[in-house]
């Protein structure tokens, strides 16, 4: 009996998520259970920054994923160095309000998050460096399986709170969950991976792979079988308009051949060095992105 196709509606359709060829061959799958885990300890911040003497207690709903953050108006943004990488905090303003409400006696969850201040005031941006030096170091912990070695410093702060947009370049994944009073929602709290910090978590969920699984002939056949052009993006530079409109023939444009991005649909899947090899340029130490 044959298979019959099946035609989702444009509606259904539109629902649907492209694949990202970064993600092929990689976990991305399993963060899910990663993430449960994440916020049984993120939930133990919050409580231990809010104990529950108070109305209603406080915790999380269900941490998602992506690689696009989850709301469209500006964040307030803290950055982290850790030893796994930079990460990034911010809270919508309507929850730091409610909790700050919270930390001052107030049973009225509903108004704390409604009420917010046009202008932002100290005492919330001190709230939430607390914050998010409690719950980034919760999330660091579990991504990267404990704390960091002896000596090092598990988190370091970068910049507090003074950037309206994600301060990582690059590809990011974002991690968010909703602020509970209860049942009642408060508002968001967003957290942004860079590629080391996301490398780290998917090396966690990685199965351990099997030494022979696969056959020669078969590694061949599959080689040949999925064909990938490579795009390597050596350098980019940027010039004042000024200069780029004054550019002539024979100008000499000195720029760095460090490192490079190897991409595929432009999408990065690879950093590598840039090295000279009898007289070629060649690409070393490959990572993945």
């Amino acid at each position: 009996m044959g298979h019959a196709s099946h035609i989702l509606p444009p509606a259904a359709g539109a629902r649907l998520s492209a694949l990202d060829p970064c993600e092929l061959g990689r976990p991305i799958h399993a963060l899910d259970s990663l993430f449960q885990l994440t916020q049984q300890d993120l939930d133990h911040g919050l409580a231990t920054a809010f104990p529950g003497r108070v109305g209603a207690p406080v915790r999380l709903g269900g941490v998602s994923h992506g690689r696009s953050a989850p709301v469209e108006t500006p964040l307030r943004w803290a950055s982290y160095r850790s030893h796994l990488g930079r990460s990034a905090f911010a809270i919508e303003r309507s929850a730091l309000t409610a909790l700050l409400a919270r930390r001052y006696g107030s049973t009225d969850w509903a108004l704390g998050a409604r009420c917010v201040p046009a202008l932002e005031t100290a005492t919330e941006q001190r709230l939430a460096a607390q914050l998010g030096q409690v719950l980034t170091e919760a999330l660091v912990h579990r991504i990267g399986g404990g704390p960091a070695a002896e000596g090092d410093p598990t988190l370091r702060l970068e910049q507090n709170l003074s950037s309206a947009r994600c301060p990582i370049n690059g590809p990011v994944m974002f991690l968010w969950a909703q602020v509970l009073a209860g049942a009642a929602p408060l508002g968001l709290v967003v957290f942004a991976l860079d590629s080391d910090t996301l490398a780290a978590a998917l090396r966690q969920l990685a199965p351990t792979r099997r030494q022979g699984a696969a056959r020669p002939a078969d590694s061949a056949a599959l080689r040949r079988a999925l064909p990938l052009r490579l795009d390597v993006r050596l350098a980019q530079k940027t010039l004042p308009l000024g200069e780029l409109l004054g550019l002539r023939p024979g100008d000499v444009l000195p720029i760095p051949l460090e490192s490079a991005t190897v991409r595929i649909q432009d999408k990065p899947v690879l950093k590598a060095l840039v090295v000279e090899h009898k007289g070629r340029l060649c690409l070393t130490q490959l990572q993945e992105v």
